[in-house]
C-alpha cells in the first residue's frame, strides 16, 4: 500500500517546479565561520567568494570545495572598483589572472569593466560571469562576449527590469545562461536602496519570484538565484533580518534547489522500483503454479501410456486410443517413455487392425464343439458293424 500511496503525490511536485542552482556572494570572513554549512544545508551550491585584493585564495577554494560546492572568484574590486580603475589596462592584472589559475580557480565574476575584458580573460578561465551594473543599462554588451558564460543580473531597482529582459533574451539566444542577483541590503535613512527585495516581501512587482515566473513563461528559463552579501562579515545575519530566509524558503516551492531536487527525485525513484518489484514477486507464485498444472497434466497421460496393450488381443476401441495417444504425445514423448514404443512399432499393424470388422464369437464356438462330435460319430459307426 506504501507505494500505492506515494506514486500520485511524486509527480506533482515535479510536474509543478522547476529547480534551479542557489548561489551566495560572500567575503573571505564567511568562508571560515561556518555561514556556508547553513547555505549548503539549504540547497545553495555555489559560492562567489569576493576579495578586495590580489591574493590567490588558494585555501579558500579548497573550503568550499571540501563541502561539496562549486567555487567562483567575484574580482570586481581588484580589477574595477566601481569604475575607480576603468583606465588601468586589462593586460597589467595579467600575473594576477595567471596566480588564481595557478590556485585552482576556473572561473571569474565582476561587474562593469572595460570592452574586451570578458574576452580577455578567457586566456587564463573557462569563462567569465557577468554582473553588469546597477543602472546602467546593458553595460558594453559584456552579456554577449565570446568569454561571458553566464550572467547573473544585478537585481536591484525595478528600472532595470527592462534590461535584464532584453539582455537575457539576446545572451540565451547565444547558449548562455542567466540568472537573478539579489543584493544583501536594504534601506538606510529613509532611501530604498532595493526596492526589489521590498517587492519581494510585500507582493510588488518585479519580484524576483515574478522575475523568475518571467524567465520561463519567455523561454529564458533562469537557471539560478544568486545572494550577494559583498564583504560584509555579517553577511548570514543581515540575510536572516532583511527577510531572505522566508524569501527563498517560500521560493523554494516552486524553484527548489537543484541538489535538493535531484535528492527528492531519488528518493521518489524508490518507491517506484518496489511497486514494479512487487508485482513480479507476486507474479513467481502465479508461474509456479502454471508449471505444476502442465506436470499434472503429464502425470495424468502417462500412466495411459504406459499401461501395455497386447496386440493380438486389443480391441479396435483400445487400439484407436492408443494411437491418439501417439499422436499427442509426440516423438520427443516417444523416445522419453519405452513403454509407448510398443504402440508406435507396428504402426502398420495398428492402422489395418482397426480397419478390420469385429469377428462374431459364435463362429469360434461351434467350430470347437463341431470337430469332436464328427469323431465320435466315426468311431460309432465302426462300433456297430463290429
Amino acid at each position: 500500500m506504501t507505494p500505492t500511496t506515494a506514486a500520485p503525490v511524486a509527480p506533482k511536485p515535479a510536474a509543478a517546479t522547476r529547480p534551479i542552482e542557489y548561489h551566495v556572494g560572500c567575503g573571505q570572513a564567511m568562508i571560515w565561520d561556518g555561514s556556508l554549512d547553513y547555505f549548503k544545508a539549504r540547497g545553495f551550491s555555489t559560492v562567489h567568494l569576493v576579495v578586495r585584493d590580489q591574493k590567490p585564495y588558494k585555501e579558500e577554494l579548497a573550503k568550499i570545495k571540501s563541502l561539496g560546492m562549486k567555487g567562483i572568484i567575484d574580482i570586481e574590486i581588484p580589477i574595477w572598483n566601481a569604475g575607480k580603475k576603468k583606465s588601468v589596462p586589462i593586460e597589467n592584472f595579467a600575473s594576477y589572472f595567471q596566480s588564481l589559475k595557478a590556485a585552482g580557480w576556473e572561473y571569474v565574476a565582476s561587474e562593469g569593466g572595460r570592452e574586451g575584458d570578458a574576452n580577455y580573460l578567457a586566456r587564463y578561465f573557462k569563462g567569465y560571469v557577468n554582473y553588469n551594473c546597477d543602472k546602467c543599462g546593458l553595460w558594453k554588451n559584456m552579456h554577449l562576449q565570446s568569454g561571458t558564460v553566464m550572467n547573473s543580473w544585478e537585481s536591484f531597482y525595478p528600472s532595470e527590469w527592462q534590461y535584464i529582459q532584453q539582455g537575457a533574451k539576446e545572451s540565451a539566444a547565444l547558449g548562455k545562461t542567466n540568472g537573478i542577483l539579489a543584493g544583501v541590503w536594504g534601506s538606510s535613512k529613509g532611501v530604498d536602496y532595493n526596492p526589489i527585495l521590498t517587492n519581494s516581501k510585500n507582493g510588488g512587482s518585479p519580484s524576483y519570484k515574478s522575475m523568475l515566473d518571467w524567465s520561463y513563461s519567455n523561454g529564458v528559463g533562469f537557471t539560478h538565484f544568486h545572494v550577494w552579501c559583498s564583504i560584509n562579515s555579517n553577511g548570514l545575519a543581515s540575510y536572516k533580518s532583511l527577510g531572505f530566509e522566508q524569501i527563498v524558503s517560500e521560493m523554494q516551492k516552486t524553484y527548489p534547489a537543484t541538489t535538493t531536487a535531484s535528492s527528492a527525485a531519488s528518493k521518489t525513484v524508490t518507491p517506484t522500483t518496489k511497486a514494479t518489484a512487487t508485482p513480479t514477486t507476486t507474479a513467481t507464485p502465479t508461474t509456479t503454479a502454471t508449471v505444476k498444472e502442465v506436470s499434472t497434466v503429464k502425470a495424468t497421460t502417462q500412466p495411459t501410456k504406459t499401461a501395455p496393450i497386447n496386440k493380438a488381443t486389443a480391441t479396435p476401441a483400445q487400439m484407436t486410443a492408443a494411437k491418439e495417444v501417439i499422436t499427442t504425445t509426440g516423438s520427443s514423448d516417444v523416445l522419453r517413455n519405452s513403454s509407448v514404443l510398443e504402440l508406435s512399432v507396428p504402426s502398420a499393424q495398428i492402422d489395418n487392425s482397426s480397419d478390420l470388422s469385429p469377428q462374431p464369437i459364435l463362429e469360434f464356438s461351434l467350430l470347437g464343439i463341431g470337430v469332436p462330435l464328427a469323431i465320435a460319430g466315426v468311431i460309432y459307426m465302426f462300433m456297430r458293424r463290429g
